[in-house]
């Protein structure tokens, strides 16, 4: 449903919708430092493209990396393992429970993008999602004080030595 109108009485109102809808997938890291690692890419998140993800991720990385994860299907592939494990303690993945979400810090970030936003406003003739998206994780980014504020919210408390 993409919106509320009105009609005559048993006759159900049809409201044109100007554009082609588009959609973005998107994986992203955050730390208690205030660092955020983002990247976009069209459909599912597969293990071979969490594989990529990671290993863009880990470029240049010298410390080791503890990453918090949920219990999506990719995240548990073996691929994903197999890649996990060739790090040699470089990389570390910690499995949230089921149906815990609020745990993430990674989730304030999106509850915030999706907040203030391309929700917030509608795209302008022309435009692409892609590009939207990727300028409003940018600014994200480069606001270390505000990646850093999501990690005082209570649910989170755990991860933060903040």
């Amino acid at each position: 449903m993409h919106g509320k109108t009105w009609g005559a009485k048993g006759q159900t109102p049809v409201v044109e919708r100007p554009g082609q809808r588009q959609s973005i997938s998107a994986a992203s890291a955050v730390n208690s430092k205030g660092a955020f690692w983002f990247e976009t890419y069209q459909g599912a998140l597969t293990g071979e493209l969490l594989v990529q993800l990671l290993k863009n991720m880990m470029a240049e990385r010298e410390k080791p990396v503890h990453l918090v994860v949920d219990g999506l299907p990719a995240h548990k592939k073996a691929l994903v393992k197999q890649y996990v494990a060739s790090t040699a303690g470089a990389l570390t993945l910690h499995f949230l429970p089921g149906y815990a979400p609020d745990l993430n810090p990674d989730e304030l970030v999106w509850s915030h993008a999706k907040r203030t936003g391309v929700a917030r406003s509608p795209l302008r003739k022309g435009e692409k999602l892609k590009e939207r998206v990727d300028a409003q994780l940018q600014s994200v980014a480069e606001d270390p004080a505000l990646i850093r504020s999501f990690f005082r919210h209570p649910s989170v408390a755990y991860i933060s030595d903040l």
